[in-house]
């Protein structure tokens, strides 16, 4: 009995911290950059970068990972050890760190209203924040899909792993794995400087997104308007992208929404279907958020 009372105490925490980071989110948003957990990790991760060697860069950027997600999977240990009130509210804070549900459609909707406008430059430069992909000669189509394709692959890398994580792991889980999520997207390119450095933070963000990245492609599903034909679609469209996760929301959404996306000279996604038109940002946002909430409801019920 002992057992299970210890067992339905944890559960509580860690349901009261995951309703308390989404309303954090929701309701707050992103805290100040100098009290932004995700933004210390980043210092941590550019002062390790500054003092890479030439030489043996793969094995420096394993340590890196080591050394960058030791401090906080630590904190997140001692954290979960007391169901001290300061401890959850420490907890809540550093779990809203780890997803971006409001800024993710705000940044989008921005997007989406200067395309209205005809502000293609100033398109141009916001995108710069939210994909990899050269963004100087983007026309509205080619500008409207990245933006789409952002909001579903973030979906999975700020939205869905996280909260997958912290289901098997807890709070060290979610952590450990957006210290790992902000090296790929700080070192983990294919180029150089960073091909051998970012190499073990690539791989394992591509290990860790795995199962999450194929799940997101049924919630998506599920949630489209014909989920058995946007699944199907899904399922053949996915492989076309060079990324091993990426391409499942992606392809889903492209699917759920009946358009083609394409990141110029990569890939084109459902290609006999519509090119996109700015108006399809908010669907791909009301898409987004319906599977966010579906993923937020089936957590909660893993803890009740």
């Amino acid at each position: 009995m002992e057992a299970c009372d210890g067992a339905i105490v944890v559960n509580t925490a860690l349901l009261l911290i995951l309703i308390g980071a989404v309303a954090f989110d929701i309701i707050i948003g992103e805290p100040p950059r100098s009290v932004h957990p995700v933004v210390w990790m980043g210092k941590i991760i550019h002062l390790l970068e500054k003092h890479a060697p030439q030489n043996n860069r793969a094995l420096y950027g394993a340590a890196m990972t080591f050394i960058t997600i030791a401090p906080f999977a630590v904190t997140g240990i001692l954290l979960t050890r007391t169901n001290h009130i300061f401890a959850i509210i420490a907890s809540i804070y550093l779990l809203k760190s780890t997803f971006s549900i409001n800024m993710l459609f705000g940044s989008a909707k921005k997007i989406e209203d200067q395309l209205k406008h005809g502000r293609i430059e100033t398109v141009r430069s916001e995108l710069r924040t939210l994909v990899s992909r050269d963004t100087n000669n983007l026309d509205e189509t080619k500008a409207t899909s990245a933006t789409i394709e952002s909001v579903s692959e973030n979906y999975v890398d700020g939205i869905l792993t996280p909260m997958f994580y912290f289901v098997l792991f807890g709070l060290p889980g979610a952590l450990v794995y957006k210290v790992v999520n902000t090296l790929d997207s700080m070192v983990g390119y294919k180029k150089p400087p960073y091909r051998q450095l970012g190499f073990v933070p690539a791989r394992v963000d591509d290990f860790l997104n795995y199962i999450p990245a194929r799940i997101s492609a049924l919630i998506i599903a599920l949630v489209s308007n014909n989920p058995a034909a946007t699944l199907r679609c899904a399922l053949k469209e996915h492989i076309k992208t060079p990324s091993p996760n990426s391409g499942w929301p992606i392809a889903a959404t492209a699917c759920a929404l009946g358009i083609t996306l394409e990141k110029p000279g990569t890939y084109i996604l459902n290609n006999e279907a519509d090119t996109p038109e700015p108006e399809c940002i908010t669907k791909a946002i009301a898409l987004i958020k319906k599977a966010t909430v579906v993923s937020i409801v089936a957590v909660i019920i893993l803890f009740l």
